[in-house]
């Protein structure tokens, strides 16, 4: 079966290639940048194809007998749509590693096109959001009554230029939450927690990451926050109109998302084997009872190529999975993290049982 990874040239994009090469995958490479995409093909002994999201014939053409996509060409803001509405007119299932509240958003509103073309669109198989819809469905299931959700993503091992020019895109547009089941606009920064993780109590802030959205989808959980490390998290938050109001001057996020092009490669081997991500999450209800779990993954972008590369071999699997836009839980499985192979997830809750759980359709496990 034919599948392509769009954006191979860039971090993710290649450390993809790489992994499915070694595992006996043979992916059609695919980019705008002829050089670049070209020579990782080469080195890898893969077709590739040359083919600019701006051209929509031409990449309709690019499409024509491939079965799925892995999208890895951010920002996704500007990247996803053009896409998967290809995707769509094609008939190729569409899998991403977007983490942008407003790229899931847009995706989920075309539930019914894709369910009619029979297209499986699925964001967020990477290190945001498959561990934290592991653990929020795990919370809701054990907390059925459960109105608020706390997420934390706390993480080592230095920033691709991707995920760099996302958080970009992510101060400019502001803080963002999930409140009484509606996306709400906050400051940056505008709340505070001390979590404890493996190396002890560490202060988080509120970012907006993709759970406002997915986790929302998952499980219904009406009130989410994510949370993370942010550097003068305080100072952040009372400069967050100054911040947004320096990044709307025109043209000033294309220059600076041009500089972290030319300056960041990404982290190196040595620098992403040393990687680590640990997640913490609490559910709490209107009469006080809550419910946590906290996991760990060695290596984020190694997990993120791990379950990108698991999930493109579910969507071309022997199992079904109905057209629709789907959280990567609802369609592959309540268990689909625990089944990537090389994932590095460890569950620090040993007490949870195990939920296989009907994938596609539910709303988690309630």
């Amino acid at each position: 079966m034919t599948w392509m990874i769009y954006g191979a040239n860039g971090f993710t994009g290649a450390l993809l290639a790489r992994r499915a090469a070694d595992a006996g995958e043979r992916p059609i490479l695919a980019g705008r940048d002829a050089r670049a995409v070209g020579a990782l093909a080469q080195r890898l002994g893969l077709a590739h194809r040359i083919v600019d999201l701006a051209d929509p014939v031409g990449l309709r053409a690019a499409l024509t007998d491939v079965e799925a996509v892995a999208h890895c060409a951010g920002p996704f803001s500007a990247t996803a749509l053009p896409m998967v509405h290809a995707c769509l007119d094609t008939r190729t299932h569409y899998v991403d590693v977007t983490g942008e509240i407003d790229v899931f958003e847009a995706l989920y509103a075309l539930h019914n096109p894709a369910a009619a073309a029979g297209v499986a669109i699925v964001p967020g198989v990477g290190f945001d959001v498959v561990p934290t819809e592991y653990l929020a469905t795990r919370l809701a299931y054990d907390l059925p009554s459960a109105t608020h959700l706390d997420i934390a993503l706390i993480g080592r091992g230095g920033f691709s230029a991707g995920t760099l020019r996302t958080g970009l895109e992510g101060i400019r547009r502001g803080g963002q939450v999930r409140s009484d089941g509606l996306i709400a606009a906050v400051p940056l920064a505008h709340r505070r927690r001390h979590i404890r993780t493996s190396a002890g109590v560490r202060t988080v802030h509120s970012l907006p990451l993709g759970d406002v959205s997915a986790v929302y989808r998952a499980t219904g959980i009406p009130n989410i926050t994510d949370f993370a490390i942010v550097p003068y998290g305080t100072l952040v938050r009372f400069a967050d109109p100054l911040l947004r109001g320096v990044l709307a001057v025109p043209g000033l996020s294309t220059l600076l998302g041009h500089a972290i092009d030319a300056l960041i490669s990404g982290p190196s081997d040595l620098e992403r084997a040393d990687s680590r991500g640990e997640l913490w999450a609490e559910a709490r209800d209107e009469a006080g009872h809550t419910a946590r779990m906290r996991l760990s993954v060695a290596g984020t972008y190694d997990f993120t190529t791990a379950s990108t590369l698991h999930a493109v071999r579910n969507l071309l699997g022997t199992n079904s999975i109905p057209g629709g836009a789907w959280t990567p839980g609802q369609a592959f499985g309540g268990d689909f993290l625990l089944d990537i192979p090389g994932s590095g997830v460890l569950v620090s809750s040993a007490t949870v049982p195990a939920l296989a759980g009907p994938a596609h359709h539910s709303k988690g496990f309630r």
